[in-house]
């Protein structure tokens, strides 16, 4: 990870007015936008908008973005040329995004796994295996960082990529379950936090459904483990299809009350995932990630070790993604039992 990109002073000056604007009762995330976009930049919006009336009069509190910045906290305008251009397709794109991390991640390809907070161990276990198959070959994992199918998620891709975007309920200084500390603290370090929230805001029920929205919108699919009905993930499926994301779910027992929305999705068209470990195939094939063909175990720098010469077309058929013994025998041009006897 490079050093921080420190915000212009132009970024800090249209933060604290898009601040400014949000304050203002009534107003909301739809308004600023509208605001923003008839006036050029919050700036603008500002100082026309009190220029014809009684806008300004109240005094504002200063944002501390100085104690923000210094503990590693990016705010990002929505009139910056690093703001997320997938979020501008929202009616009400946050004003400003708070960031933790590596905020390079916003530009790769991303997919969303979400699900059931009490979700069942095979549905934790599906969802850690998604998260690592996509962070495995550079697809970044897109989740709430809530309590089952979103933790394991977020687990599964620390343990492969560790490409990650955790989108948060609260600010930074309020991280909800309290349970997920570490794990926030983990991916803050070696993926992405993001929030729309002031970092001393605390999680409250209503900010859980417009965190869904951001959800929907950073990825290109959004995946669906496991969800009864009434689930919040269902939320997020209805922002993506008004986004034109695509959507797929994960097939559960119909004797499981956690996956009936999940399998409701599944009769309503969404894309059947038979099975997690194929999850980067699948999305190839329906065109949401690119192809980049196979990538090789041994095409970064260094990540060959010393290989025989008679073994080389052996490990030339290994590739990130797991395959059977059968298919590497096949494509090396090796018996099985030589095979075996070659990558042990």
């Amino acid at each position: 990870m490079g050093p921080p990109i420190v915000p212009t002073p132009d970024e800090l000056r249209e933060v604290v007015a898009l601040l400014r604007l949000k304050q203002r009762s009534g107003l909301g995330d739809r308004g600023v936008f509208r605001l923003v976009k008839a006036w050029g930049s919050g700036e603008a919006a500002l100082r026309n908008e009190g220029a014809q009336g009684d806008f300004l009069e109240s005094s504002v509190e200063e944002p501390p973005i100085s104690s923000w910045l210094n503990q590693g906290i990016l705010p990002i305008p929505v009139t910056s040329s690093r703001y997320p251009s997938s979020l501008l397709e929202l009616v009400d794109p946050p004003p400003v995004l708070f960031l933790k991390g590596r905020e390079e991640l916003l530009a790769a390809p991303a997919v969303a796994v979400v699900g059931s907070r009490k979700a069942t161990g095979a549905g934790r276990r599906a969802a850690e295996t998604i998260g690592a198959r996509l962070a495995g070959v550079g697809v970044v994992v897109v989740s709430g960082m809530a309590l089952g199918i979103d933790g394991a998620a977020h687990r599964g891709a620390l343990r492969e990529g560790p490409d990650t975007i955790a989108v948060l309920g609260s600010g930074f200084d309020h991280v909800y379950p309290a349970s997920h500390r570490p794990l926030c603290r983990e991916i803050g370090r070696r993926g992405l936090l993001l929030s729309e929230f002031l970092p001393d805001v605390s999680a409250h029920r209503h900010h859980f459904p417009r965190r869904n929205r951001i959800i929907a919108a950073l990825a290109r699919a959004v995946v669906v483990v496991e969800a009864g009905q009434g689930s919040g993930a269902l939320i997020t499926v209805d922002h993506a299809l008004d986004l034109g994301r695509d959507v797929l779910a994960v097939p559960g027992s119909v004797e499981n009350a956690r996956a009936t929305g999940s399998n409701a999705l599944l009769r309503d068209g969404a894309g059947v995932i038979v099975d997690p470990g194929v999850i980067v195939d699948q999305l190839r094939e329906a065109g949401v990630i690119p192809d980049r063909g196979r990538e090789k175990l041994g095409s970064g720098k260094g990540a060959s070790p010393s290989i025989p010469r008679d073994l080389e077309p052996l490990w030339s058929a290994l590739c990130a993604e797991p395959r059977s013994v059968d298919e590497v025998a096949r494509e090396s041009g090796f018996v099985l039992t030589e095979a075996l006897a070659g990558l042990s």
